[in-house]
């Protein structure tokens, strides 16, 4: 059974999360739940990961006395309706937005859910908290007047990308790069639009290659993986885009290219779990420590997974006792961090320490609740944890790259 008789140390609920996923991958029905599953808690975890609303698409070809409650039914279907109507919202909206750009000369790169969304069996299945468009940084003015035009309020501009906003959910990160200026993946992908060509038909919508985009979807992962951690859904995007253009892509190339930042070991780490879940791989004792991990991140990772992570690729960099290099970065963070926050740091580098000053005061005036978790979650972190988390990190191929 997918997903689930090769998990042996997973615990049921998020055994059958994965199975179930995986027979909507596979449009099957889905073996019986196992005896004795707890529905709230398997419905609790597909809300976490973001999930729901597919694992609703595998609930209703099971028996009638095999899905859940009707109450916890019913909610999982309510998921399932939102999905739908959100998908159908941001659909129109962007193509609206890609339209007008279009017409206004300004070019521009949709990314990720976006575009993988139309490989799963159904594209309200893959859930976007936000859409992605990659922008150039001279035509920010003209992206800023446009999205105002088409009814969108400004939330944020600034750094790696500027947030528009429209009621009821539609959140456009225009990203003017792809990955911040001090992420190790900084100077690969400053090349992303030499390495772009524009799509059919049109002069200033482009797209990446069907390798680049492989390769751009792995660095996104790895990204979120070494961060706070990442959910079952950036798996399933791996998983449908391999499965979709294996065939098709140029493997000499994806390989050179993972090679030269330090990500072939880890990509192949993440395609094998991927056929653990969905396909007919073996596990072994490594992606079972890579699952459990997967699952309790959640669909956009935890604190504590952030802070362990961090504190184990700091002290793995800088051979300094691990929690006070973290400490250091998080009240301190040096000029190359900041400048995103603060662009005029570029100009005025002398400015840094005021910046420090004005950064702690506005975490305590606005951000006190989110502050003061911080702190705890840091001081709650033990040398173990960090241990845990590189040991980890190294036996899955990550770490060269920091």
């Amino acid at each position: 059974m997918k997903g689930r008789s090769v998990l042996r140390i997973i615990p049921p609920e998020q055994q059958y999360l994965i199975h179930l996923l995986a027979s909507v991958l596979h449009d099957a029905r889905p073996q019986n739940p196992p005896e004795y599953l707890a529905w709230e808690k398997l419905y609790r975890l597909s809300v976490r990961h973001g999930e729901a609303n597919m694992v609703f698409y595998g609930l209703k070809r099971l028996n009638a006395d095999q899905k859940p409650p009707q109450e916890l039914m019913g909610k999982f279907h309510t998921e399932y309706r939102k999905a739908i109507a959100k998908e159908a919202t941001q659909h129109i909206a962007v193509e609206q937005i890609l339209s007008a750009f279009e017409e206004n000369g300004i070019d521009c790169m949709p990314l990720k859910g976006y575009l993988i969304k139309y490989l799963y069996p159904q594209p309200d299945m893959r859930l976007m908290a936000d859409v992605d468009i990659l922008f150039k940084n001279e035509q920010t003015e003209q992206v800023k007047k446009l999205m105002l035009e088409l009814g969108f309020t400004l939330e944020h501009q600034g750094g790696n990308h500027d947030v528009y906003y429209k009621k009821p959910f539609m959140n456009i990160e225009m990203h003017r790069r792809l990955v911040a200026e001090n992420s190790p993946y900084s100077a690969y992908l400053s090349k992303t639009w030499d390495r772009a060509t524009l799509k059919s038909g049109c002069r200033c919508i482009w797209q990446l290659s069907p390798e680049d985009f492989y390769i751009y979807l792995l660095i996104h992962l790895t990204k979120h993986y070494t961060g706070g951690g990442t959910g079952i859904r950036s798996f399933i995007d791996i998983w449908v885009y391999h499965c979709h253009d294996q065939d098709a892509l140029d493997w000499d190339y994806v390989r050179t290219e993972l090679e030269a930042i330090n990500l072939r070991e880890f990509a192949e780490n993440i395609r094998a779990i991927g056929e653990v879940w969905f396909g007919s791989g073996q596990s072994n004792g490594l992606y079972e420590e890579m699952t459990e991990y997967i699952i309790l991140s959640g669909a956009y990772g935890t604190k504590k997974h952030s802070i362990i992570s961090a504190t184990s690729i700091r002290a793995d960099q800088k051979r300094l006792p691990s929690k006070y290099a973290y400490w250091l970065q998080l009240f301190f963070p040096p000029l190359k961090t900041l400048k995103i926050s603060y662009p005029f740091l570029t100009a005025w580098p002398s400015l840094l320490p005021a910046c420090w000053v004005l950064r702690g005061i506005k975490s305590l005036l606005f951000k006190r609740s989110h502050t003061l978790h911080m702190i705890s979650a840091v001081h709650s972190v033990s040398g173990d944890d960090v241990a845990r988390m590189e040991s980890l990190h190294k036996k899955a191929g990550l770490l060269k790259q920091y």
